[in-house]
């Protein structure tokens, strides 16, 4: 949608061709964008990365008449000088007989509007919000930036409401304020988790001592249910993302079934009591001492699905590890230049290592970067045991690489393509992986010595931007210790 209203406001008459079921999400998209009204063909069906290209042709065949009098038919008044809306919410007013009667038509309202998640929601009542704000320094005025797709801004005030809404505390905020800086970063790809029809999801990873002062789980149960602090923090960005970035299911978000842990994502702190290495966001360039806030995308339902390694010992924990990187082989020769295919993006790996794993891992003399530099040699792949589809599929990464107008996820970035074109000759290898600075080691989990266990969240790399990973400082914190 974004490429169409570019060249219409270019000057260049588009049409955009759409599958059945994402009118309400083209039709939104262009309002967002400026252009209300665009014009659309509707096909009848979802034919992305239908193969092969003859399955396509009586789809185009179909639709080509349409396609040609959608471009051609003059503009109307209305496509010529299109009415843009102008949206004021007032303050909400709930009168009802009782509180329990208000509460329900509140909740109810909310819903209705979109502003919620389904469910029940605290009011954001001037009093509540105020004292939500008691937990940052920081100007209820302050922009942390635009939030994609719908291009709301979020300013402090805003994530402030949507922490009372989630039921958090105003010890939480300055971390739930560093989250959105990192979603909201120019950098980081947020419109790809938000609208999808991926049911990827993210997850929300904090470090350092301001985790343990708001009470975070790190240990037993971490992504589970019962502490406010993992809980609310989450649904607290979710409800930003939901407000700030009009997303909705089916007319936005075209997640495919959902997103897992779609009301919280993924929100846990790395287990600093049993962590043998710096915090994770030492390894980020920030101090040992500071607290940050990661954000980054993970996979969900499917092939980039959570998953669990278990090992006996650290060498046997490892060896799983360089076993399942190994797999990702495959994106070697999935390439083709011109067909957006998941699989054959490149992928990034947090991978969650039980305090046991972590502590056995770093007794045999592995820092976290070393660790990552290992992981990333083992699963190189010399020249010379590459088949001739893997040979193309990489030559053609490359070229489109130097020549661009590729995705981002398949890309190589710029500064690196002079060494794939070096690996990618006798003795050379090829990784299967962009760089070790992919594999993200944090330490999380129960600290009584279960050993060989390892909770591993692989996804693509980001499509739209360069990255889906980005580490925050914490600060302006007013009632803890840290963060200020």
């Amino acid at each position: 949608m974004t490429g169409a209203v570019r060249l219409e406001e270019l000057g260049i008459p588009g049409v955009l061709a759409i599958a059945r079921g994402f009118e309400d999400d083209a039709n939104t998209a262009a309002d967002v964008h400026g252009m209300p009204i665009l014009r659309l063909v509707v096909m009848p069906g979802y034919f992305w990365g239908r193969q092969p290209r003859e399955a396509k042709k009586p789809l185009a065949e179909a639709h080509c008449d349409e396609l040609v009098e959608a471009l051609l038919r003059p503009l109307s008044i209305e496509e010529q000088k299109p009415t843009q809306k102008k949206i004021w919410i007032e303050p909400v007013e709930i009168i009802a007989e009782n509180y329990e009667a208000a509460f329900e038509e509140f909740n109810q309202s909310f819903l209705e509007n979109r502003w919620g998640d389904g469910l029940p929601l605290v009011p954001p009542t001037p009093e509540r919000v105020k004292w939500m704000l008691s937990g940052t320094s920081r100007s209820p005025d302050e922009v942390i930036g635009k939030v994609a797709p719908g291009n709301g801004i979020a300013t402090i005030e805003k994530i402030a409401i949507n922490a009372v809404m989630a039921g958090a505390r105003p010890e939480y905020l300055p971390v739930i304020i560093a989250a959105m800086e990192g979603l909201t970063d120019p950098d980081f790809d947020v419109l790809h988790p938000q609208a999808s029809i991926g049911n990827f999801t993210l997850a929300i990873i904090v470090t350092g001592p301001i985790a343990n002062e708001i009470k975070m789980n790190s240990g037993i149960g971490y992504l589970g249910h019962g502490w406010r602090a993992n809980n609310t923090i989450g649904r607290t960005v979710r409800l930003c993302l939901i407000n700030c970035g009009y997303v909705w299911p089916g007319i936005s978000d075209m997640a495919n079934v959902g997103r897992p842990s779609s009301h919280t994502y993924y929100t846990f702190a790395e287990n600093e009591d049993f962590n043998p290495w710096e915090p994770y966001h030492a390894d980020r360039g920030f101090k040992p001492e500071d607290s940050c806030v990661t954000v980054t995308t993970v996979g969900g339902y499917g092939g980039f699905a959570v998953s669990h390694l278990i090992g006996r010992s650290a060498p046997e924990l490892l060896d799983g590890m360089v076993k399942s990187m190994s797999s990702y082989r495959r994106i070697f020769s999935l390439f083709r230049r011109g067909t957006a295919n998941p699989a054959a993006h490149w992928t990034k790996h947090i991978i969650a290592l039980y305090p046991q794993a972590a502590a056995d891992l770093h007794n045999l003399g592995f820092t976290r970067e070393r660790l990552a530099n290992h992981i990333y040699e083992r699963t190189s792949v010399p020249f010379e045991e590459l088949g001739p589809d893997e040979v193309r599929g990489l030559q053609e990464r490359i070229k489109g690489s130097i020549e661009g107008g590729m995705l981002f996820a398949d890309m190589i970035p710029p500064e690196l393509i002079a060494g794939f074109e070096e690996s990618l000759k006798p003795g050379g290898k090829i990784a299967v992986l962009i760089s070790p600075k992919d594999i993200h080691l944090v330490v999380a989990g129960t600290g009584s010595g279960v050993p060989g266990n390892v909770v591993w969240f692989s996804y693509i790399k980001a499509v739209y931007r360069w990255t889906s990973h980005q580490t925050k400082l914490v600060r302006g914190a007013t009632l803890t210790k840290a963060g200020r």
